[in-house]
């Protein structure tokens, strides 16, 4: 049997939420390992905690809520150095590991668009943000991402759904050139 490196593993992890001076105990003493090339499925009951506890990956708990224990590290950064996500704070840290270590398709990836917005610019925007592009060579990547889907004449359709349902036009749009 191959081995695969670790890349997650959480050990211990207690997440409490501040409620009007009250704490609620959202997860409590979980462990987890995650390996490379693995595919996980987090399965329970609603409100049993499974988007928190993914969340906490992220640096993405809302504002009351912390990890009150326990320990998460990532494994798989470009320099092979170990990130304890569970001690970072500041989201000038997390942006070092959201999007361009580790990303999140939320349950619900079609809210996750904004349709005041086009694709191509929420894209441009991941781009710039994560990878560090700008300009023609940002464009560029945001093309290339763009053509390699399969579904985008249903995720166009989609998005001008969403557009609808806005209140916009979706025919009233500016169109940019695709290199």
């Amino acid at each position: 049997m191959e081995h695969h490196p670790l890349i997650l593993s959480a050990k211990d992890v207690n997440i409490q939420f501040d409620l009007r001076g009250k704490i609620l105990h959202a997860i409590r003493g979980i462990d987890l390992d995650l390996y490379q090339g693995e595919v996980l499925a987090i399965v329970g009951e609603s409100g049993s905690g499974k988007s928190v506890f993914t969340k906490s990956f992220m640096g993405l708990l809302d504002a009351n809520g912390s990890i009150s224990s326990g320990t998460i590290d990532y494994y798989g950064a470009d320099d092979g150095k170990p990130i304890r996500l569970s001690e970072l704070t500041k989201e000038k840290d997390w942006l070092k590991v959201r999007g361009h270590e580790i990303a999140m398709i939320m349950q619900d990836p079609m809210t996750s668009l904004n349709p005041l917005k086009t694709i191509g610019d929420q894209i441009m925007e991941a781009v710039e943000l994560h990878q560090g592009l700008k300009g023609a060579a940002a464009l560029r990547r945001c093309c290339c991402t763009l053509s390699r889907l399969e579904d985008l004449d249903e995720l166009i359709t989609a998005v001008f759904e969403e557009q609808r349902k806005a209140g916009l036009d979706p025919d009233d749009v500016r169109e940019v050139p695709f290199p």
